[in-house]
């Protein structure tokens, strides 16, 4: 018995090397996105291992904002991130609230469609109500504001004459303006924006049904780092992938994922939650970027960003070759 103990014990020793041999072998990757539900195939894919499988150790941090975000990934300090489309786009045309002459990240995949509440404080019951108030968006001239300016507008609600805008940052910084009440109303993700609606605020639109098609966020990178870095580049791409495909095909795993990162919801609160993601609008099925919606971002850049004219093409923002070499197998 002395002789099988000591042999079991040997063992465990042998498997504890094993696994962290293992775990000296992976490549550590560093995320930076956005707080919300849509983070969910993200959360699986560390939860699940998914990343581990193809080689990663994929950490993953909430940025306070997109400015903080964009800093940080120019900086070097993350190599992969999850940020709104239009804000690679005014990033890379000069228009975000830093300037950056070697500005490369590009969007390689989708997130999710526009998934984003308007949402207001409780006084605040229909549109007309916003006038002479003040909306909280991320950055003035990218991110969701401009989604909320056209939506206001389809309103009759006009920018520059009904309202105040201020610059708060990220769905966080928005949620505390409207409770502080600096402000009235602001575009919010789930499941913030649910939970805020259980206190008695109002959501008085969905971002997507306003807008029609539309790509919201997008899983991005730098292209000087994906150049330099191939192996590392597709197998994030493979994961990700596989991953919005697992939780469309998994519900209640996936919602036992969510149920580990998002707090004070309950068993069908966070059903219902897993439903709306994968609604319309919600997470993009196989993590394909939307075509369509890349070129509605667009149109309302040209008549909201700072500079005005012609409508450039997507390529000068997406690059699909990551996905079209995962989905062939190359």
């Amino acid at each position: 018995m002395k002789h099988l103990l000591i042999a079991l014990s040997a063992l465990g020793l042998v498997s504890a090397h094993v696994n962290l041999a293992q775990a000296q072998n992976l490549t550590p990757i560093r995320m930076i996105s956005f707080g919300g539900a849509t983070n969910l195939p993200a959360w699986a894919a560390v939860d699940k291992g998914f990343f581990e499988k193809e080689g990663l150790k994929v950490t993953i941090d909430q940025t306070a904002g997109s400015v903080e975000q964009f800093r940080d990934i120019m900086s070097g300090k993350y190599e992969f991130a999850s940020t709104a489309f239009d804000n690679i786009v005014a990033y890379t045309e000069g228009q975000g609230a830093a300037k950056y002459d070697d500005f490369d990240v590009a969007a390689i995949l989708g997130v999710h469609s526009g998934l984003n509440s308007v949402l207001a404080r409780p006084e605040i019951k229909t549109f007309d109500d916003i006038k002479g108030k003040i909306i909280s968006v991320d950055a003035l001239t990218s991110g969701y504001a401009t989604v909320l300016y056209q939506i206001l507008l389809n309103k009759g609600i006009m920018k520059d004459r009904d309202y105040k805008i201020i610059s708060v940052g990220g769905t966080d910084a928005r949620l505390k303006s409207l409770k502080e009440n600096t402000s009235q109303m602001a575009i919010i993700s789930s499941p913030q924006d649910l939970q805020a609606q259980r206190e008695g605020y109002n959501i008085l639109a969905e971002a997507s049904v306003e807008v029609g098609a539309y790509q919201g966020s997008a899983y991005a990178v730098r292209k000087s780092w994906a150049k330099a870095h191939d192996k590392e580049i597709m197998a994030l791409t493979r994961t990700i992938i596989a991953a919005h495909e697992w939780v469309f095909a998994n519900k209640q795993a996936a919602v036992d994922v969510l149920k580990a990162h998002v707090k004070g919801m309950s068993d069908m609160e966070l059903s219902a939650l897993y439903d709306r993601i994968t609604g319309p609008g919600g997470l993009n099925k196989g993590a394909a970027i939307n075509v369509q919606g890349v070129e509605t971002v667009l149109k309302l850049r040209s008549v909201y960003g700072e500079q005005k004219g012609p409508v450039p093409p997507a390529s000068r923002y997406i690059e699909l070759s990551y996905a079209e070499r995962a989905k062939s197998g190359k």
